[in-house]
């Protein structure tokens, strides 16, 4: 399986989305396997949740996502790449977690800062070698992951990316930054 579509391949609107590079290596980390369930909390555009449902197509992913925006982008999304296995949910989490089934893994863009009841949720939906993988674009959120998993029965590791793309300029290539961002990965125990 190859990770990584082009950002272009999406349908957008104004929902932010996991650029490629760094879809690639969440779905590195997730390692999803074809029967896996899934849940994509923030789903934003789905853009992780149609690599995720690419990678399980005997599984199924359950987006969560509350922008009604964000909503529309993940069916035409999952509709233009023939993921007939997402399920898309309207709504906030942890409320929106609600009647999930067991999961294998799950992949959380966004908290609203809910993190805290978002993982207790998750806790209870995880088998023991269940994954959760998570991403940070803030300072603040990155501490609240650490000082959450303390105490929590997973182990717990992540790394920082900081992805720079080319950009022509004449005859000239310059560095093109993207913003850093954290990836956890939490297996439980």
């Amino acid at each position: 399986m190859q990770f990584g579509i082009k950002d272009e391949e999406f349908i957008r609107g104004k929902v932010p989305m996991t650029k490629a590079e760094i879809r690639a290596m969440v779905m590195v980390k997730a390692a999803i396997q074809p029967g896996d369930i899934v849940a994509d909390i923030g789903a934003g555009t789905g853009s992780l949740s149609i690599e995720a449902a690419l990678c399980c197509p005997k599984g199924a992913v359950y987006s969560i996502e509350r922008n009604p925006e964000g909503i529309e982008l993940i069916r035409k999304n999952a509709e233009k790449f023939g993921c007939r296995n997402i399920h898309t949910i309207a709504g906030t989490a942890p409320e929106a977690m609600e009647g999930l089934p067991k999961m294998d893994v799950i992949i959380i863009g966004g908290s609203s800062g809910n993190m805290h009841e978002i993982l207790d949720r998750c806790e209870a939906l995880l088998a023991p070698g269940g994954r959760i993988i998570l991403t940070a674009v803030t300072v603040e959120t990155t501490g609240e992951v650490v000082k959450e998993f303390a105490d929590r029965p997973f182990e717990l590791e992540g790394f920082e990316m900081q992805i720079n793309r080319l950009r022509k300029l004449g005859r000239y290539h310059l560095y093109d930054p993207m913003s850093p961002i954290f990836i956890f990965t939490a297996i439980k125990h």
